[in-house]
């Protein structure tokens, strides 16, 4: 049996690959071990404090006496450990994203430059070392500031003015060990999610979601999760994100995966915010496999290997699809719905709440992969989907106590 691997642990991601054929090793860190084995995964665990460093992924290897030459393919389904992965893949002759692009994939500033430079339209950014650079001009307002390669919002800030950038200055003496930072120019319109799989530098499937709001508004205590959006209601929309998939994905070298794009909507056209090669977060990846029977995860190993896509021709049902991040507001929790609970709440189809009480809340709105739990929603029109999901996020909240 051929041989695949994997950097860094990923919920379904080695028993995916298993499913093609390939025998995974994965480097996971020490942390992750105990979900691995939870998943049934027993064999090839390799341990390392941060498997998104290069000398400790050799090492780890090196350690336990495995031979880099018997792997065919060298890939991860994490954002942060995707140079890493392409740079084993490169050093050992393995399929593998090409490091070039697996760049381009991750830093923020050099993925828009190559994006702008195809012609698309994108935002405005620079980059600065510290925070103590930021504008003082009111003119140079209002902007995004994040990590370069950050992922899930962390660190993302947006700034209407000098006193906001005061005030983040304050919150990160000395630069608190961040930067250098992206400075972006803040892009008006409703965010999308854009979804799919690119084979041979064409488009295999594409899907569309939209945010509940922009999510730029966790920071105020907005709520993470998004509707799937049905191709014969938008066709406006479809088209653009094609064409705009299309041309980004060729500008950033990404032939053979998965994507998660984000654009802005401004009606006329889409704008470009950043493009990942990788599973998205959040319930998209469930929702795709309720919807349309594509599941991106198995999508994602048939790549990596190189076997062919398995792309579902016809939807599986007609109904739209939603989902959202259950929240608690942070503190030690005292009271909260159980997984039965959700489930029992109408319209709802899937779901789980990882707290209860006993436990602490994080503070949420630091990060969109921080949360009590998750859920799916399925009705009929994207609208009633919509109400069920901010119902279920109201009930949910409403149900909850922390101190």
């Amino acid at each position: 049996m051929k041989k695949a691997l994997l950097i860094g642990w990923r919920s379904g991601a080695a028993q995916a690959v298993q499913a093609v054929g390939y025998a995974p090793t994965c480097i996971i860190t020490p942390a992750d071990k105990a979900a691995a084995l939870r998943a049934g995964f027993d064999d090839g665990l390799v341990t390392a404090s941060d498997p998104a460093d290069v000398e400790q992924v050799l090492a780890a290897l090196k350690r336990h006496s495995i031979d880099m030459a018997d792997f065919a393919a060298v890939g991860t389904n994490l954002e942060r450990c995707m140079v890493t992965a392409s740079t084993v893949g490169a050093l050992v002759g393995a399929r593998s994203i090409p490091v070039h692009t697996a760049v381009l994939l991750r830093d923020k500033i050099a993925q828009k430059a190559a994006v702008g430079a195809a012609g698309l339209p994108v935002a405005a950014c620079r980059v600065i070392d510290t925070l103590d650079e930021l504008p003082t001009d009111p003119d140079g307002y209002p902007v995004v500031v994040k990590p370069l390669a950050g992922e899930g919002t962390r660190e993302t800030h947006y700034l209407q003015g000098a006193q906001d950038a005061c005030r983040l200055v304050e919150a990160r003496p000395g630069n608190a060990g961040h930067g250098p930072w992206a400075v972006e120019e803040f892009i008006e319109g409703a965010e999308l999610q854009v979804d799919g799989v690119v084979r041979d530098g064409q488009l295999c499937a594409l899907a569309v979601s939209r945010y509940l709001q922009n999510l730029i508004a966790i920071k105020t205590g907005g709520p993470v999760g998004g509707v799937l959006l049905n191709p014969e209601d938008h066709l406006r929309l479809y088209k653009q994100a094609t064409d705009l998939t299309t041309a980004a994905l060729t500008a950033l070298g990404h032939t053979d995966g998965v994507f998660h794009l984000e654009a802005f909507d401004q009606g006329h056209r889409l704008v470009f915010s950043e493009c990942a090669g990788r599973v998205s977060g959040g319930l998209v990846r469930e929702m795709l496999v309720r919807k349309l029977g594509l599941d991106l995860t198995a999508e994602w190993a048939r790549a990596l290997v190189g076997t062919k896509p398995e792309i579902p021709v016809e939807p599986q049902d007609d109904l739209s699809y939603g989902f959202a991040n259950l929240a608690a507001s942070p503190g030690e929790i005292i009271l909260m719905p159980t997984t039965a609970d959700v489930l029992r709440r109408d319209l709802v189809v899937e779901g789980a709440v990882e707290l209860g009480p006993g436990h602490t809340a994080p503070d949420q709105t630091t990060a969109s992969n921080l949360r009590a739990g998750r859920f799916i929603a399925s009705a009929e029109s994207e609208k009633a989907v919509e109400a069920a999901v901010h119902d279920t996020l109201a009930w949910f909240t409403s149900h909850t106590a922390v101190k």
